[in-house]
């Protein structure tokens, strides 16, 4: 055991002698109970007796008489649970009950059976572990195995834990902020108060929770109301903070607190959709996870008031169906979405299933949630969100089709990266064009690199990153500012435009970005590709060093004069040409030193596992201003007949010339309708 953390079991063993919670069961009775409510009428003669154990009697056979098991227990009640999926279960709960719990992909045991809740394990004190370990998850993995198996162990274990949880994770006073705390940071008591609804649920009848400890839980469960009620955050943390309040207050109505919490909450709720969501449906900070975390909070509040016989608000589903409508248009060939800021490759047909239960006329949601079978899918192909600046490109609905996504959304609200105009693509069932992707909130070298400009497919200047963050300020009318950019589509070709303006590194040179994308897909005996003109200008005469970066899903790289391939196997390739003969093309792929490059986070606290991928950089110079213009063509059956592309370098210029294997050229422009 670390020195850290022997000193930080020391004292909280100490400070576990503090029989908590905070709020002395007396005054919860008086103050925060409604002793009016028929079942805890008697509670207050017992008080004036002094029969403090006697009241705690009254109020636990209360709450035990009016358990919802069946209601907050559903999934667990109905799943039918295969032979291995109990053995799995019953793993993971013998680890719980061995003391052994994890966080953030980190295990840790504690030694003689004494969980220490505000301890942090992990070799770098990432935050994270201590925060999200006091959500109480895993104690969930006894109740779901004591429900199906009757383990007396399972039980014992959550009743140790939460009497020791009770004891040491005191509610902070009134104003502390949301993360000054272990053990009470505000979106970690909503999850927790949501997950010991369950574990209440399935154990609170138990002759071995006794009257003494269940009321204690209440007391806390009090606590987390009214922490969640005085200290509202913003974001998707203020979504996850409202619902837990809302299942306090609509599922123990007992609570003086009760109708003032569901009115609060449920007024900020439908406040918030207005203020974080955009008019096109995207949430407010832009990321494919945290668009679902919003999703999940709302939905799981409509089917939250249907259990219970309730009507959910009607601005809940009015909100839902243009949320769950981002995933149609947001979808990659094979069906999940582009990893945006800090977010994931959230599953469309999952989010289509859900959408399709509470609005059944969706005949594009009906068509990802039955694989085809059934529905339409959209009646389009290439689509711009005009507030949130994502642009999607595609030549068909097919799993094998070119799909392509630009980058020109605002900086948003929250977990942003650093990468206005980046752009990705997939073609030919393959990831072409990825990016670094998303890694712990901490302060590793990976976590910069993700969040940085050269972990995504745009430019760097002087090797320099994007620097939005050192200005930008959120402002609640920015939700309804439309994007700046601009996007055509025609059968024939797709064209997209916008500018990055903020400046790159400390000093914020202000050289301005802007790309072009066209979307190919009837030049004559070409196959659909992109073309990305990028225009530099710089606001002196000073030369200046650009770096356009192109990280690779996988395969390998072959680089020639200014061409480089990637061959992603079975005769599926990408080909690139950039009209640059004096920019120099080198593979920095697996980077570690000056600065991390060429890889793709992987999400686990092993830094060994990440992955390293081709990234071919562009590396050239201009001064006052250049016009680089890249050929991105896939290709498959090992048939790829592009071979180059010239093009002035003058930024007013708009022709470019393809140079084909034949010995052919096309000669374009980006403003000219192909035939």
């Amino acid at each position: 055991m670390n020195t850290k953390l022997a000193a930080m079991m020391t004292i909280a063993t100490a400070a576990s002698a503090f029989a908590g919670p905070k709020t002395p069961v007396r005054e919860f009775f008086t103050e925060h109970v409604d002793l009016s409510v028929p079942g805890l009428t008697d509670i207050t003669a017992k008080l004036e007796a002094d029969d403090i154990a006697g009241a705690e009697k009254i109020f636990a056979d209360y709450i035990r008489a009016n358990l919802k098991t069946e209601m907050v227990c559903k999934e667990w009640l109905e799943k039918q649970y295969t032979p291995s999926q109990v053995s799995n279960l019953a793993a993971k709960a013998a680890t719980v009950m061995d003391y052994t719990l994890s966080s953030c992909g980190t295990s840790h045991h504690f030694p003689d059976n004494k969980v220490i809740w505000d301890a942090n394990p992990t070799p770098n004190q990432y935050r994270e572990w201590t925060y999200q370990f006091n959500r109480h998850g895993e104690l969930g993995l006894l109740a779901e195995y004591y429900l199906k198996t009757g383990d007396e162990k399972a039980l014992d274990v959550w009743i140790d834990m939460m009497d020791s949880w009770l004891n040491q994770a005191i509610v902070p006073e009134k104003g502390v902020g949301a993360g000054l705390t272990k053990c009470w940071r505000t979106l970690d008591s909503a999850i927790r108060v949501k997950h010991w609804t369950m574990q209440i649920a399935v154990f609170a009848r138990s002759p071995k929770v006794t009257d003494e400890l269940l009321t204690r839980i209440f007391v806390s469960v009090w606590e987390h109301g009214w922490r969640l009620r005085g200290n509202p955050t913003s974001g998707n943390w203020l979504l996850t903070e409202l619902r837990g309040l809302l299942t306090i207050s609509v599922l123990y109505p007992f609570m003086k607190d009760a109708p003032e919490w569901e009115s609060f909450a449920l007024k900020r709720l439908e406040q918030e959709f207005t203020k974080q969501i955009y008019p096109d449906g995207f949430q407010c900070e832009l990321t494919t996870a945290y668009h679902g975390v919003s999703i999940n909070e709302y939905r799981g509040l409509f089917d939250f008031y249907q259990a219970l016989g309730r009507e959910p608000p009607p601005f809940i589903r009015e909100g839902l169906e243009r949320m769950y409508g981002v995933y149609p248009r947001l979808s990659r060939p094979r069906w999940l979405t582009p990893n945006l800021n800090d977010g994931e490759y959230a599953s469309v047909y999952w989010y289509c299933r859900k959408g399709l239960e509470l609005f059944p006329e969706r005949e594009d949601f009906r068509w990802f949630a039955t694989m085809t079978k059934e529905g339409a899918p959209p009646d389009f192909l290439s689509f711009a969100f005009p507030y949130a600046g994502a642009i999607l490109f595609r030549d068909s609905w097919r799993p094998d089709a070119v799909w392509g996504y630009l980058d020109a959304s605002p900086f948003g609200y929250g977990h942003q990266h650093e990468d206005k105009l980046n752009f990705v693509m997939d073609a030919y069932g393959r990831e072409m064009l990825i990016e670094g992707g998303n890694y712990f909130y901490d302060s590793s070298e990976m976590r910069k690199y993700v969040l940085s400009t050269r972990a995504h497919n745009t430019i760097r200047i002087d090797g320099q990153d994007q620097n939005q963050r050192r200005t930008h300020a959120w402002r609640p009318d920015d939700i309804r500012k439309k994007a700046d950019f601009e996007f055509e589509a025609t059968p024939g070709r797709d064209r997209a435009r916008a500018s990055y303006t903020a400046g790159y590194g400390p000093s914020v040179l202000k050289v301005v970005h802007e790309r072009t994308v066209l979307f190919l897909k009837d030049v004559e005996g070409l196959s659909p590709f992109f073309v990305i003109i990028d225009r530099l200008t710089s606001p002196d005469d000073k030369p200046h060093k650009y770096e356009i970066l192109w990280h690779f899903g996988g395969g390998s790289l072959s680089i020639t004069n200014s061409t480089f391939t990637g061959d992603f196997g079975k005769g599926v390739g990408l080909f690139c040409a950039v009209n640059d003969a004096e920019a120099s093309i080198t593979d920095k792929k697996g980077q570690k030193k000056p600065e991390l490059q060429g890889w793709k986070a992987v999400w686990t606290s092993d830094p060994n596992a990440q992955r390293a991928i081709p990234t071919p950089a562009v590396e050239g110079t201009f001064t006052g201003s250049r016009r680089i213009v890249t050929v991105l063509y896939p290709y498959r059956k090992d048939t790829c007949p592009m071979r180059g592309v010239r093009a002035p370098f003058d930024t007013a210029a708009t022709e470019f010339e393809l140079l084909l294997d034949s010995g052919k050229s096309v000669a374009l422009a980006e403003w000219q309708t192909t035939k």
